[in-house]
């Protein structure tokens, strides 16, 4: 009969019990009490091992040998040694050396034998994961070949569709269609377009901050059974009743932004298009394919939306009367017409490269206008939904409340970061400008005083009289060019006049707000943690140029609110690849989405983690190790994380490249990091670039595998201190992202130099000082730019000198990752505290030539841009995103916790740029 015996629960190796029976120092304690310790462990041993806890067991004896090991080497014990081995028993000792040499052998037997079925069953899975994406691969190549292009049908980044297109698709019948009419209710009606698949949603049932959810329930109850099969639906329409786009704040943008973000439970194959020129459009051209061809349209207003129609345009007719020309006069000397024609053309010129940057100008004021637009609306949005989470008892909203919260402080950040960058832009437009004024100024006065002079001498024949014609002709049109100039800028006043009033506005209305929701006595505990701070305090709130919601007001999600219940009828039928993915708590939110667009749920501040996994999982090489199980063969249980930080990244990259989730939650992840770095237990924001450093060093330990050692006479001294370094031991993560550095310090005074190698995981930058825009280049230059150090123990002058520090980049990694040091100790602040330096740097996306930045490295020194980790706010509140480019799709995509959305290469660059992660490898 074989003896009982536990599930394993305190360990995975021996190793891990040995951290466990230490004991703590002895010395303060009696021996008679450290007898009677001994005895109630030797009992504890005795009957966890009847119980069949042979870990416990094991860690109890282990203890049990230690106190009576101190007890034996005591004074008191040495002067009555019989009457202590009568209280300790003694044949225990003995016993308990037999059991633990006993367990100790069954508990390694054991732990090989576990370690064998977690690994089988981790190749289980990767054979199931790599079928299942081949089987998807498979279906969509099928469907591909199959499918015949729909005529008609708008690109994916097209954001209306023409009523000619429409009409061509809803009479093939081949794709299924939904027409949503956010016209007034009483208009519909009265008119709409004659097809089963046109519904109303009634503009006055579209409000900021619903969900899809409540609006169903305002719907008409005709409009309902269609509605609920829109995640069915292969194309969606909204219709207005004239607009040819979607403005932000209106009715149309309203209902897109309910679908796109406020929609949980549906995953939409293509974002809604809107109808160019709305039911008006329809209704002119299909008026038979309409329940009312008479319908009349509301009468247009004829008071002026864009900003050019505040502008009073001169009549160029009276700027400049033909002047009378005066008859020529005998000894006229003959006017050099060529110097006068260059002039005139270089002034036209410098007017026309006036005329393009005040152009640059009126689209940056107008591009202003409308984030403010949207940050009044998302403003007004976080009021509501703060309102409607405070007095929602249900769990499930208040969480769903929450999320959306998280969602529109993130908005929020990014735009305020957006119009920082155009103000920037702005600036140096103004620059450019007022240098072309004062060129403009200095060449006007030499032209006028050319005139003049002609215009003194007598006139001698219809030649000069031809010329002076001439003279006029130019003028005029100079003339023309600056009247021009003159009313583009005053529509830039126009614009910055109506963008500030707007401003005032939305302080004022945001102030009022915040002013109501203060509570009388105390805040409430789950609104003092913030989203991207720590709690708040009377000083302690983000300060801005521009008013935004005090993130420090927000609540987070350290409470682990219960998660929103979904329909279940309309999740994919999709079966997690086996029981070892299920134990892991992704907590899923299932959805058909692309490979390895799935987002990252934040548990709790946790948005800089978030930002580093995307980044790391929109590395092709890492990913192609993890997903096949490669790294299988490579697990380190010697280190001190027993491989687990790689297993865990591992299981969350598999999830995020199996196309099956929406979003997933690393919960196991976040557990396994913290339990091997104080820092990132808790719900306070972390720095990403701290995280990604520590994260990078324990893969390498996690996944090292020996090589065979070079000979070291044959290497030189780079390649001699990066074998020292590696101690005969790489990784992928180290062969991918690890580079060198040389530093070299050389004496000022005998040139004796001395070389230093280290190597690194990511370049940290510095920033230069009191600069507001700067490149990639500036920082490079100024991280290798030698530097003077003084007292510098030189060998040969055997005394302190003044010395030169250069460092260069011995060692190009394949995958480099440079970061920016944008925070800094400012020691004007009390308590010195840290800030953020907001400066617009310029890198780029393609081509990166690293070949001046460093000595004569191996490989391909061009780099491509592939991954950033953003940051917005400052020390005091923050938030992270990435943005990533798709080894799969090959487009740009932001993730932003839990959502994923599509980018244009355009928005890449941006002040908060952080980290950037380049490759020189094929993508």
């Amino acid at each position: 009969m074989t003896e009982r015996r536990i599930q394993l629960h305190l360990g995975k190796c021996i190793e891990d019990l040995d951290k466990l029976y230490n004991v703590p120092d002895l010395k303060s304690k009696r021996a008679t009490l450290l007898c009677k310790t001994a005895q109630k462990l030797f009992e504890n041993a005795e009957d966890a091992r009847a119980k069949g806890d042979e870990e416990y067991s094991y860690v109890c004896y282990m203890k049990y040998l230690q106190v009576i090991a101190f007890i034996s080497k005591g004074k008191e014990y040495m002067k009555d040694k019989n009457y202590f081995n009568n209280m300790l028993g003694p044949k225990n000792a003995k016993k308990a050396i037999d059991a633990a040499e006993k367990l100790k052998i069954s508990l390694i037997e054991r732990y090989a034998k576990e370690q064998k079925v977690k690994h089988l069953m981790d190749i289980q899975e990767n054979e199931l994961i790599k079928q299942k994406i081949d089987e998807n691969r498979k279906k969509a190549m099928d469907t591909l070949n199959l499918e015949q292009p729909i005529l008609g049908l708008p690109g994916p980044d097209e954001v209306t569709i023409k009523s000619d297109q429409l009409y061509s698709i809803l009479k093939n019948g081949k794709l299924k269609v939904m027409i949503l009419d956010a016209r007034p209710g009483k208009d519909y009606i009265d008119s709409h377009i004659n097809n089963p698949a046109c519904i109303s949603v009634p503009e006055e049932c579209i409000s900021p901050g619903q969900s899809a959810n409540v609006l169903e329930q305002n719907l008409p109850a005709a409009s309902q059974p269609v509605w609920a099969q829109r995640a069915s639906s292969e194309l969606i329409v909204m219709l207005d009743w004239n607009s040819t786009t979607v403005i932000p704040g209106k009715p149309l943008h309203l209902l897109k932004t309910i679908l796109l973000k406020w929609d949980i439970k549906v995953h939409y194959s293509r974002q809604p298009v809107a109808l160019w020129g709305g039911y008006e459009d329809w209704l002119l051209k299909y008026p038979t394919f309409t329940t009312n061809p008479h319908a009349v349209p509301p009468s247009q207003d004829i008071m002026l939306d864009d900003m050019l129609s505040e502008i009073d345009y001169p009549n160029w007719s009276d700027l400049n009367p033909t002047p009378a020309v005066s008859r020529p006069k005998p000894n006229e000397p003959v006017v050099d017409r060529a110097s006068k024609s260059a002039a005139v053309e270089l002034y036209a010129e410098r007017a026309r490269n006036m005329q393009q940057i005040l152009e640059q100008q009126e689209l940056i004021a107008d591009t202003s206008l409308t984030l403010e637009m949207q940050r009044i609306e998302a403003e007004q949005d976080w009021e509501k939904i703060r309102q409607q989470r405070e007095v929602e008892h249900r769990d499930e909203l208040r969480s769903m409340y929450q999320l959306r919260e998280h969602e529109i402080i993130s908005q929020l950040m990014q735009l305020e970061n957006k119009q920082f960058d155009m103000e920037q832009e702005n600036q140096s437009l103004r620059e450019k400008l007022e240098e072309y004024q004062r060129r403009e100024r200095e060449e006007a006065a030499k032209l006028a005083e050319s005139i003049a002079k002609s215009q003194l001498a007598p006139s001698v024949d219809t030649e000069a009289i031809a010329a002076a014609r001439e003279r006029e002709a130019a003028a005029r049109e100079v003339e023309v060019k600056r009247a021009r100039i003159a009313a583009v800028t005053a529509q830039r006043d126009s614009l910055d006049r109506q963008r500030e009033a707007l401003e005032n506005e939305r302080k004022r209305k945001l102030a009022e707000a915040r002013e109501k929701q203060k509570p009388p006595y105390r805040v409430r505990e789950e609104d003092t943690e913030s989203f991207g701070s720590q709690t708040e305090s009377a000083n302690a709130g983000l300060n801005r140029s521009q008013s935004s919601p005090n993130i420090a007001k927000l609540s987070s999600d350290e409470e682990e609110p219960v998660a929103p219940s979904f329909d279940r009828n309309t999740k994919p039928t999709k079966v997690a690849p086996s029981s070892e993915l299920r134990q892991r708590d992704f907590q899923p939110v299932w959805a058909d989405v692309g490979r390895g667009l799935t987002g990252l749920k934040n548990l709790g501040n946790t948005c800089y983690m978030n930002s580093i996994i995307q980044c790391l999982n929109n590395t092709a090489i890492l990913v192609t190790y993890f997903c096949n199980g490669q790294y299988l063969e490579h697990v380190n249980r010697s280190h001190s994380t027993r491989g687990a930080i790689a297993e865990e990244l591992a299981a969350v990259v598999r999830a995020l490249w199996s196309g099956q989730y929406r979003f997933i939650a690393t919960k196991d992840l976040r557990n396994e990091v913290g339990k091997h770095q104080r820092t990132f237990r808790g719900s306070e924001q972390q720095d990403s670039h701290e995280f990604l450093t520590i994260l990078m060093d324990w893969l390498h330990l996690d996944l090292q595998f020996p090589i065979k050692p070079p000979l070291k006479e044959n290497l030189g001294a780079s390649e001699q201190a990066w074998h020292e370094y590696t101690k005969a031991k790489e990784s992928l993560v180290l062969r991918l992202f690890y580079g060198q550095i040389k530093s070299t310090v050389r004496c000022c005074v005998c040139s004796t130099h001395s070389d230093t190698y280290d190597s690194f995981s990511n370049l940290s930058l510095e920033l230069p000082p009191h600069a507001a825009r700067c490149s990639l280049s500036d920082c490079l230059k100024l991280y290798l730019n030698g530097e003077t150090i003084r007292g510098w123990n030189c060998p040969k002058c055997k005394e302190k000198r003044d010395a030169v520090k250069k460092l260069d980049i011995s060692r190009l990694p394949p995958v480099l990752v440079v970061h920016f040091k944008r925070f800094y100790l400012d020691p004007k602040e009390y308590c010195n505290a840290y800030r953020k330096r907001q400066t617009y740097i310029d890198f780029p996306l393609e081509n990166l030539d690293m070949r001046q930045f460093s000595l004569h490295c191996p490989g391909d020194p061009v780099y491509n841009l592939y991954a950033v980790s953003n940051h917005y706010g400052s020390m005091e509140g923050g938030h992270y995103t990435a943005y990533c480019k798709s080894s799969v799709y090959g487009k740009w995509y932001k993730y932003d916790d839990h959502l994923v959305t599509e980018i244009s290469p355009s928005e890449v660059k941006s002040s908060a740029a952080y980290i950037l992660f380049y490759t020189s490898c094929e993508r």
